[in-house]
């Protein structure tokens, strides 16, 4: 016999912990019961669980999930009523599924969606979760296809010396794929340099690089250490290596050769143990064939490329990393992060975010001081986010794509058309000529939309717990 799910039932009333304990021994599931949040994530960590099953007081399930929902866990909220704005509020927070604490057929249905997740690992948090743990990324999550073979790269390449090369627009994240393969490799205890090799003239990017001796031009007063000292033992990531001179890329492929070179001005040779790590969001191909860069430096820097889709082709983590971004902003000014109507998601779903994630991130601060705790509107948005309507293009969203990322879109607004037609059909008794009136909807659409979401007027009819 194959062993219950388990899930963690949390509320301070003893009364609806009780009948929640109830309604997922009646779903053929595991309970076991805690009062608070503390306790909650303690028991995570010691016992684990397959779902967690929040309910409480409305004014407390909000902040209940946001300490909850990072735990890698699909978590559920049910209350007695569900309202539009707290249900868009949960889920929001985290929440997979809100639901009416006494809907059995919606109960059931919520927590077997919820195991499934679980088992799959297949959610929004759990994917970008364990992305984070496997890989040790801050800021780098991911359920993009694209991205989780980056990831599988980065793993592969990470305990190796192999000098590696980040190719992506600006804004990307080539910076923090270097961070990620230096904290999964050998070196993660020695230092890791970056520059930015495009913001320095020549003359100055090499005495950066490589240092320079005491009166070797004007100003230098006394022996200075290049970044390639300061990195021996660890990793020096090159950034916007594209913009570097070619007598720059003569010196770096001297240096790439046999890790020996000469400070500017000096004589002796300086060794050093450095792992290369090198990014640039110019097409290297393309600079060579122009005489921009050189052949020999391009394919001792090639040998092993990790290409970063930009954001507009990995969509689908729009609303994965706008929460992170939301809630780190509204932390970071102590204010509440607002809440992302679906117009608004869609309008931001479509835009083709020329600055990738630097852009996101910032547009999220944004955002956090305009509307703190209120609802985000498409006509809050720039107007080139609301009047874009991008054309295909190789490599970029087709129409079948732009179907499927709405995907998070259509299930908030699955959520809130669930909630309101229970709330009518409770208010009217289960009468269904009433409730079709009511919701200014026929009664054959009526019909469809209660098999569509389990719901069943008896269920309605006044005078009986459903």
């Amino acid at each position: 016999m194959s062993q219950r799910a388990r899930v963690l039932v949390v509320s301070a009333d003893r009364e609806l912990r009780r009948h929640l304990e109830r309604m997922v021994r009646a779903s053929d599931l595991e309970p076991f019961l805690v009062e608070g949040v503390d306790e909650a994530l303690q028991s995570l960590a010691d016992l684990g669980a397959d779902v967690v099953l929040v309910g409480s007081a409305p004014e407390r399930v909000g902040a209940d999930v946001a300490l909850l929902r990072d735990q890698g866990v699909p978590l559920v909220v049910a209350v007695e009523t569900p309202d539009v704005t707290s249900t868009v509020d949960w889920m929001r927070h985290g929440a997979s599924d809100v639901v009416p604490a006494r809907d059995r057929r919606a109960f059931r249905t919520a927590l077997e969606r919820a195991v499934q997740e679980s088992s799959s690992r297949g959610g929004l948090e759990g994917a970008s979760r364990e992305v984070r743990d496997r890989y040790g990324f801050n800021q780098l999550v991911s359920q993009s296809p694209r991205m989780l073979e980056v990831f599988d790269r980065i793993q592969a390449v990470a305990k190796t010396d192999a000098t590696v090369l980040v190719l992506g627009e600006t804004g990307t994240g080539k910076e923090r794929i270097s961070q990620a393969i230096h904290a999964r490799s050998n070196r993660r205890d020695k230092p890791m340099i970056a520059v930015n090799c495009g913001a320095f003239a020549e003359s100055l990017l090499e005495s950066e690089l490589f240092g320079h001796e005491r009166g070797s031009f004007t100003g230098a007063t006394g022996r200075r250490e290049g970044l390639f000292e300061m990195a021996d033992g660890g990793t020096l990531f090159l950034d916007e290596l594209g913009e570097t001179s070619l007598n720059v890329q003569v010196s770096l492929l001297r240096v790439l050769e046999d890790f020996r070179f000469r400070r500017v001005g000096g004589r002796d040779l300086v060794d050093v143990d450095v792992r290369i790590v090198a990014a640039t969001n110019v097409e290297l191909e393309t600079a060579v064939n122009e005489g921009r860069f050189r052949q020999d430096l391009f394919y001792r820097l090639n040998v092993f490329p990790i290409h970063l889709p930009p954001l507009r082709e990995r969509p689908e983590d729009i609303p994965l990393l706008m929460r992170m971004f939301l809630d780190e902003m509204a932390e970071s000014y102590t204010l509440d992060p607002p809440i992302v109507s679906a117009e608004a998601m869609d309008a931001i779903l479509r835009y083709h975010w020329p600055g990738n994630i630097r852009q996101l991130r910032a547009m999220c601060e944004r955002w956090v001081i305009t509307r703190p705790g209120q609802r985000l509107e498409a006509a809050d948005l720039d107007r080139a986010m609301v009047q874009q309507r991008p054309s295909p293009r190789p490599g970029t969203l087709t129409i079948q794509d732009d179907a499927s990322l709405k995907a998070n879109t259509n299930r908030v607004v699955e959520q809130l058309e669930r909630a309101y037609l229970y709330r009518q059909l409770r208010r009217q008794g289960g009468h269904l000529a009433r409730t079709a009136e009511a919701a200014g909807i026929t009664r054959r659409t009526l019909y469809t939309k209660m098999k569509q979401y389990g719901l069943e007027a008896s269920d309605f009819r006044l005078g009986e717990e459903p």
